[in-house]
């Protein structure tokens, strides 16, 4: 047993200290985790993030991959896939399924409902002094969990690539990005895709190191030298090796697409990356890549189109939406399923419309710190190991295309949410383009001339704290309001949702938050009422109800209002709000005396005084 003073020797100078250090930074990190969620969680803004979660409890309750949050063109996408011939055939008189999100993260999340204490309800003692909606606290602990995962295998990876300065400087960063941590707690899907692109970056990078390409050239490293860099040279592989890391990196791969459907394109630079640069086994590798993530995609594409006839369903029309012929949200709430395609001039137009907002504003900061700069100013340095030249020539081939993927992609979702969105793709390239600048930074810092023993700590403290600066000067008063109002307030959606019994329909301007908060079947407003909105209810289901808020009722007068084809709700409001006047023959005739005057709740009959008399 050693002595009380070996004990001591150990912790000061011995290995006893990395072992202090490391509990200090995990002690740190826990500190900022409980920080950041007590000052500035805030209550999910994302239209994608309350459809993922009301997704998720459909499944766990045994719903199946249904939806409450239902738009008007995919009423009509079923409608013409199942023909008129059929009962109910929108599926409005059962649950709808969804056709818009891909599965996995609804299912991640629908096994962590099943095992966390979820509350749904609101009780009224706490309505009055509402901060917190519990459900997404505990959404919001598990995206942290998959943050936390992907800093883990982002260390061990730079460390792998790099060496153990660069691997904590990246990982600090990661964790130190403002960005990132308002991604972990929006609800949204992106930190599981961060950590899908990871494992796929590990998958490429041992492949190709495992083949010998990076050594092939017989150069060292920017670090090391020939006979180091020889000596770390693995041994040869058998060809099942190789096909077991690319069936990895092709679930990786469907899985990711299975997360988000623009993904898919990671396919084309993955398969590139092997092609050129993993010399054996070439063929199988590739094969196996490709089969496996196309095997993965499969059942549900064939799902999505026997249901809808699209392969993506309503995300097929991503690209078409947003063009001068379909702005906004028009596709969603139209009851046409003949879409068709726009022109090619609408594409581009939409691409050079969308693209220098992306290069100008995303990229120089891309994932909230300017680290992502010493990456763009590190391409004009070469590497001497040519693995990782090939690694950061895969990073900025996938950069280049998901800019081009994420401006044709974009839709008003990103409007109503900027940034923080699941259309953002780009962010997921932040670890890899974190670990490609701290080693360049190392690379500049190590020609410098510092004054003395501790300076090179110092500066690289210094630069730890500025490109974390959005972070700490976030974590400052003022305190942050949890609560997104305008427009959603989660009491009072939950309340009137409760007003209609579980089967009967909604409709409303935000179906996402009806669905998620109020737990009831909602349609988006159509994009009129004579004819869509009488045909619904005439001829498929009846609508008890009709829901308004901000996202209608604040439009401008004279652009949104008044000249606006699609603007019929924001028309109706104006009637019923300032003129006491109802459509003629409009079917729900009582309305809410006591909603906010920013809100117009109108139904078949008063029943929020059946709910008080209960």
């Amino acid at each position: 047993m050693p002595s009380l003073q070996e004990l001591i020797h150990k912790f000061e100078e011995g290995e006893g200290t990395k072992s202090i250090t490391k509990l200090a930074i995990l002690l740190a990190f826990v500190a900022l985790l409980i920080v950041y969620n007590v000052r500035e969680y805030r209550n999910f803004s994302s239209p994608e993030a309350m459809e993922l979660s009301q997704l998720a409890r459909n499944v766990s309750e045994g719903k199946g991959f249904t939806t409450q949050s239902i738009r008007p063109f995919s009423l009509s996408m079923v409608g013409s896939q199942r023909g008129e011939d059929k009962d109910d055939p929108m599926m409005l008189k059962q649950p709808h399924p969804d056709l818009t999100h891909p599965p996995v993260y609804p299912f991640v999340l629908s096994l962590w409902m099943k095992v966390m204490p979820f509350q749904y309800d609101i009780p009224s003692l706490r309505a009055e002094n509402f901060r917190r909606y519990q459900p997404e606290v505990l959404i919001s602990f598990l995206n942290q969990l998959f943050f936390i995962i992907s800093g883990i295998v982002l260390f061990f990876l730079s460390r792998r690539l790099f060496d153990p300065s660069v691997a904590w400087l990246s990982t600090a960063v990661f964790f130190g990005s403002d960005v990132l941590w308002r991604f972990s707690v929006s609800g949204l899907s992106t930190m599981v895709s961060i950590l899908f692109f990871i494992v796929l970056v590990a998958c490429l990078v041992v492949m190709e190191r495992a083949s010998g390409a990076s050594n092939e050239e017989g150069g060292a490293d920017e670090e090391g030298e020939e006979g180091e860099e020889v000596a770390s040279r693995p041994g040869p592989r058998s060809v099942g090796w190789y096909v077991g890391i690319a069936a990895i990196a092709g679930l990786m791969i469907g899985l990711g697409v299975l997360t988000r459907y623009s993904l898919l394109w990671l396919l084309l630079p993955s398969l590139l990356f092997v092609g050129v640069f993993v010399k054996p086994h070439k063929v199988p590798v590739i094969l196996t890549m490709l089969a496996v993530s196309l095997l993965m995609v499969a059942p549900w594409l064939v799902r999505n189109y026997q249901l809808s006839g699209a392969l993506f369903g309503v995300s097929s029309y991503n690209v078409v939406m947003d063009t001068s012929g379909f702005p906004g949200d028009r596709i969603e709430r139209t009851m046409s399923s003949n879409i068709g395609t726009a022109d090619f001039s609408d594409y581009r137009r939409k691409l050079l419309a969308n693209a220098p907002e992306i290069i100008t504003e995303q990229l120089p900061t891309l994932g909230g710190s300017w680290l992502s700069m010493f990456f763009f100013v590190g391409l004009m340095i070469p590497f001497n190991n040519p693995g990782l030249r090939r690694l950061r020539f895969f990073a900025v081939a996938c950069m280049g295309l998901l800019i081009v993927v994420q401006a044709l992609g974009r839709t008003h979702m990103s409007e109503m949410s900027p940034l923080i969105n699941g259309q953002n793709h780009l962010i997921l390239l932040a670890p890899v383009l974190y670990m490609f600048g701290a080693a360049f930074f190392f690379t500049l810092l190590d020609q410098l001339p510092l004054p003395f023993d501790g300076a090179r700590n110092v500066v690289i403290l210094g630069v730890f704290m500025v490109v974390s600066s959005p972070l700490v000067l976030r974590l400052l008063p003022p305190k942050t309001t949890p609560i997104v109002y305008p427009p959603y307030s989660p009491p009072l959606i939950q309340e009137i949702g409760y007003w209609n019994d579980s089967e009967e329909l909604m409709m409303s301007d935000m179906p996402w938050a009806v669905a998620w908060y109020g737990d009831r079947p909602c349609l988006w407003t159509t994009r009129n009422i004579e004819p869509d909105f009488y045909k619904i209810h005439d001829q498929y289901a009846p609508i008890k109800s009709v829901y308004l808020t901000p996202l209608t009722t604040n439009r401008r007068f004279m652009s949104e209002v008044l000249k606006d084809p699609d603007a019929a709700w924001a028309r109706f409001y104006m009637d019923v709000q300032l003129r006491q006047n109802l459509p003629k023959g409009f079917p729900l005739k009582y309305g809410h005396p006591g909603v906010m005057p920013d809100q117009l709740y109108v139904s078949d009959r008063q029943r929020w005084l059946s709910v008080f008399q209960e």
